[in-house]
């Protein structure tokens, strides 16, 4: 399948279209954000920069939603080299500074990280470094332009104990100090944050990502089974096959609610930058039962970077009429009406709403009304199943009820025959 260009290429900086009855408006700053926020920017895209920076904007909160979003150096090198003269000596000075202090935190991340895959392929632990210094090689093709601040490693969870001795050996220690000591009977919980000892360095270890009732495994045999080599720094380490971790960046997206418009980006660049096998990626999320999760997140990211994708995907998201409106209500945070956006907090509705099939769809209603979820009392207005949850929601209560109404009589029958035998 060969990508084909975006459906609209003024979308970027068009805020005022309504779809499927949602007002997807977003603040000024956010609109000139997202068009800045990339690693190139074509004539056409650079003009319209240099437009908007002409125009009355809130420079403070342009610089506050570019360090939320992650997206501070991208729009740091798009504004110095397109449009330097329109934007207040204060706020370009306040940029590079961060840029530059983002930028040194990096290079210490990227040592950090040769170190620990050296030392792990020493003692023969395997590990596979994903998002972070190896998403900004691949992707980015530059360590700098990609806001990161901990070390992510997948590791098989069988070998938990023995990334941790490895971790032990070089001054880390887990940063939850009731888990001071190695531990292998914590092998079943999803992460564990390592922090060493006098320094900001921060390792988090994965074989799962999970979030209130959501849990997709990252402890597969098919990532394992096609590692890439990636170059960092100089040094050779061994990464996700792009395939892979486009899946794993569309899952994680959906799993925060594409809080982040950094998260659209590494999206967007992975698609540019690299030669994606279509059919192996469709087939592979179908699998693994998140293949509306990656239609959403390659629908932010035509959306909102234009990044070009294979006529059979469009079609197939402009078919999903779910994942295009629910695409435009996020990120939250740039809308101009917050109460239309969704966020994490929508967390159970957003995935319920994502579940490839029906029956997943309802199974995981049923789970959400088995536990008597809070996300059941407080559906989101955007939930077009807010009926059907809460009838569900409705029976479940019934049944609850009945159980235990059921439960005291026959409490009351056993302390009646008791009574009964002691007279």
């Amino acid at each position: 399948m060969q990508a084909q260009p975006s459906r609209d290429r003024s979308r970027s900086f068009s805020s005022t279209q309504a779809v499927g009855g949602v007002n997807p408006a977003r603040l000024p700053e956010a609109q000139f954000l997202i068009g800045c926020a990339r690693t190139s920017c074509s004539e056409l895209t650079s003009r319209r920069i240099r437009e908007a920076a002409q125009h009355e904007m809130n420079w403070p909160l342009l610089l506050d939603l570019a360090r939320y979003h992650g997206v501070g150096p991208l729009l740091y090198r798009t504004i110095s080299t397109v449009c330097p003269d329109l934007v207040p000596k204060a706020s370009l000075d306040a940029l590079r500074q961060v840029t530059q202090a983002g930028t040194l935190l990096n290079r210490v991340l990227v040592s950090e990280l040769v170190q620990l895959c050296r030392a792990f392929d020493e003692s023969g632990v395997p590990v596979i470094p994903f998002k972070g210094a190896t998403l900004a090689a691949m992707a980015y093709k530059d360590l700098s332009l990609r806001d990161f601040d901990d070390l992510d490693f997948i590791v098989p969870q069988h070998r938990v104990a023995d990334v941790k001795r490895v971790l032990w050996s070089l001054g880390y220690r887990p940063r939850d100090r009731s888990h001071d000591k190695l531990n292998a009977a914590d092998a079943d919980e999803p992460y564990h944050v390592f922090v060493k000892k006098n320094c900001v360095l921060r390792v988090d270890l994965q074989w799962v990502m999970a979030h209130e009732q959501l849990a997709f495994h990252l402890d597969r045999p098919e990532i394992w089974d096609h590692l890439i080599p990636v170059s960092i720094d100089g040094q050779v380490v061994r990464g996700l096959a792009p395939d892979n971790l486009l899946i794993i960046l569309c899952v994680h997206g959906s799993k925060h609610a594409w809080e982040r418009l950094k998260w659209v980006m590494d999206v967007a660049e992975l698609v540019r930058s690299q030669q994606l096998n279509w059919k192996l990626v469709l087939s592979t999320a179908t699998k693994w039962k998140c293949r509306r999760m990656l239609l959403l997140g390659l629908e932010l990211a035509n959306q909102l970077m234009e990044t070009p994708l294979p006529a059979d995907v469009l079609n197939e998201i402009s078919a999903d009429h779910d994942v295009t409106v629910l695409a435009r209500r996020m990120p939250k945070s740039m809308l101009t009406h917050h109460h239309d956006g969704i966020d994490e907090h929508d967390g159970p509705a957003l995935y319920f709403s994502l579940k490839d099939r029906w029956w997943e769809r309802w199974g995981y209603g049923l789970v959400l009304v088995r536990h008597d979820h809070p996300s059941i009392k407080h559906l989101p207005s955007w939930f077009r199943w807010k009926r059907q949850v809460t009838l569900l929601s409705h029976i479940g209560e019934f049944f609850r009820a009945s159980a235990a109404n059921n439960a005291l009589k026959a409490l009351r029958r056993a302390i009646g025959r008791s009574n009964s035998a002691t007279h």
